[in-house]
């Protein structure tokens, strides 16, 4: 479907969690170019988001002709943040700290985890020059700023007065059709995957490893520390923290029914997924929404020589099959482990740009109706059906309704929005020094 697009109110939203300036950014000789009410805008605030806005997208350098053009328009919309920051003094309206807190954590939080772990984040915040404490104080002024912003917009603008006709909506897409990128080319597959964890015995052998350090953890071993010692995920030199997460987004049922089973610190037993055996534990839950945070410990079904080539001969033996006659989806049904895979091996309609570089290899050769070879993959053995392509097209209205009511609310809210802000600018003081 079509990128979504964030509705930007205030383009300075640029100052949401991206790294900070470097250290001697940070010491040159500050200046004043802006006041709003009794707020000064620095010319280090400017800096800081130019160079944000460079990071975010993937460059390194601009022309002086863009800096210059980027500088006004950064510097107009930290002015219109000071203007609804001085609006939300005159309304009364403040953040609670503890609701700043929340999301400065989250923050943090989240640069941990894409940095790839506790060691990363913090050599990168050595580099940087900031402790963790400064990054997080640098955060709560941002973040709050922020949140001003939002509520002063949520108490003062009415989106109630945006009506979405379905004419209106049809307007909208005449005129901005030739703006939207195409549909991307889409395959309809089925599939039988054979799962190395098929194997009975590489199975028990999993089985027997995830037993026995649950009978340690649960005995009062430090869950962190056997999940340094022993799980075989990318998370176990974090002691198993795989953050806040949604148990909704796990992407085996069963491990999301297991965390929605557990009290806080509560360990659960073995549960099984197509990557191996995991035992989870619940270390903290965001009361203000369904998140909890989470360690696992995981043990991979691995499989020896014996058992990739018993597997092979089983999904040999079933590509036989196929092409003596029998059913694919019946086959399917009886043999397949996909866990993504409904009735049949059914995959539904993916991406061709999304799957891996030899699947898009050996679909280019595959005309609607075939039926590859035994493909070996990391955890098993697959066959694909080829159900259906469609080479890219534009979107047709009804495909993209969703996306036009979003991106036609965001267009109103936009004019709304400069007139609110046109209006503070009457309402208050501004003064600016550098253009």
């Amino acid at each position: 479907m079509i990128r979504k697009t964030a509705w930007i109110l205030v383009a300075a939203a640029i100052v949401a969690l991206m790294a900070p300036t470097s250290r001697a950014e940070r010491e040159l000789i500050d200046q004043v170019v802006a006041v709003v009410d009794d707020e000064a805008v620095f010319e280090s605030d400017i800096i800081m988001v130019i160079n944000q806005l460079m990071m975010q997208q993937g460059r390194t350098s601009i022309t002086d002709a863009e800096r210059n053009e980027m500088y006004t328009t950064v510097l107009q919309n930290l002015i219109n943040d000071k203007l609804i920051i001085a609006q939300a003094q005159r309304l009364d309206i403040d953040i609670p700290f503890s609701t700043v807190e929340e999301r400065v954590n989250q923050a943090v939080d989240e640069n941990r985890q894409a940095l790839g772990g506790e060691e990363p984040f913090m050599r990168q915040l050595e580099r940087e020059g900031f402790t963790l404490e400064g990054l997080k104080q640098l955060y709560r002024q941002q973040i709050r700023n922020r949140m001003l912003v939002e509520e002063v917009l949520r108490t003062e603008v009415d989106r109630g007065q945006i009506e979405i006709t379905d004419d209106a909506l049809r307007e909208f897409y005449d005129e901005k059709k030739s703006e939207f990128p195409d549909r991307p080319s889409v395959v309809h597959l089925k599939t039988i995957f054979i799962g190395f964890e098929s194997s009975s015995s590489v199975q028990t052998n999993a089985k027997a490893r995830i037993d026995e350090v649950y009978d340690r953890a649960v005995s009062g071993e430090s869950f962190s520390e056997l999940a340094k010692t022993y799980s075989e995920d990318p998370s176990a030199p974090l002691g198993g923290d795989l953050g806040f997460v949604n148990p909704a987004d796990l992407a085996d049922p069963a491990l999301s029914q297991a965390v929605l089973g557990l009290g806080l610190g509560e360990i659960s037993e073995p549960v099984k997924s197509a990557l191996g055996y995991h035992i989870i534990q619940v270390t903290e839950r965001n009361p203000d929404n369904d998140e909890v945070r989470l360690r696992h410990i995981l043990i991979r079904m691995t499989a020896n020589d014996d058992d990739v080539a018993e597997l092979f001969g089983r999904a040999s033996r079933l590509h036989e099959q196929l092409g003596e006659g029998a059913s694919f989806e019946n086959l399917a049904n009886e043999y397949s482990t996909d866990p993504n895979a409904g009735p049949g091996g059914d995959l539904g309609w993916l991406k061709a740009e999304d799957l891996p570089e030899f699947f898009r290899d050996v679909l280019a050769e595959m005309q609607p109706g075939d039926i590859s070879q035994v493909l070996r993959e990391s955890s098993g053995f697959r066959i694909v059906k080829l159900v259906e392509r469609e080479d890219p097209r534009p979107y047709e209205f009804e495909e993209i309704r969703n996306e036009l009511r979003q991106m036609y609310e965001q267009d109103k809210m936009e004019v709304i929005y400069k007139d609110y802000v046109e209006k503070l600018r009457g309402d208050f003081h501004i003064a600016i020094f550098r253009q």
